[in-house]
């Protein structure tokens, strides 16, 4: 079980409130400290705890910083790292506020799920699953899933490589055993 994830934004305040808006969840201002100054929460009110934690974009957790957080300049550039939530918005409403907000965004067919994509600041990305979406997300990698998900996801992989081959890199479509 996840409980939480952080990642750092411009306007950690704007943000934390589209996201809550989006997911059904409460925008509160972090405790400072522990936080750096102007980190938000995204709580969703669950019966588990889970939020997102939106710090600043300058912050960066360091073991050798006070707190675990030290600061640097900010950056935006693509990250690896990512979360995916359930929205209590329709796809229209996650459209419409991203349009409004300035930020990227997609529609994706994984093959297993349909996800809606939000590039905030140009880096940062937040996946969006509506209720549908959920659904089929849950029937896939949840406890009913399981015993038939390393079929479902080999089946899937097979598909995509075949899909992209010329399109991207032989390193991203091969298996490491293939490639030694």
């Amino acid at each position: 079980m996840i409980f939480h994830m952080s990642f750092g934004v411009g306007d950690p305040q704007r943000v934390a409130h589209v996201l809550a808006s989006l997911a059904g969840a409460t925008a509160m201002r972090a405790p400072t400290p522990p936080f750096p100054q102007g980190a938000w929460f995204v709580v969703f009110g669950d019966a588990y705890g889970s939020m997102l934690e939106i710090l600043p974009a300058t912050a960066v957790l360091d073991p050798a910083a006070p707190l675990g957080v030290g600061q640097r300049e900010a950056t935006f550039e693509p990250v690896s790292a990512h979360v995916l939530i359930r929205s209590a918005a329709s796809a229209e409403a996650i459209e419409v506020a991203a349009q409004r907000e300035g930020w990227r965004t997609q529609q994706v067919e994984t093959g297993l799920f349909k996800v809606f994509k939000l590039w905030i600041d140009g880096n940062i990305l937040v996946e969006f699953l509506t209720a549908p979406e959920a659904a089929r997300y849950a029937a896939v990698f949840g406890a009913e899933g399981m015993p038939s998900l390393d079929g479902k996801l080999r089946e899937l992989e097979a598909n995509m490589a075949t899909a992209l081959a010329g399109k991207l890199s032989p390193h991203l479509t091969q298996d490491e055993a293939t490639n030694s």
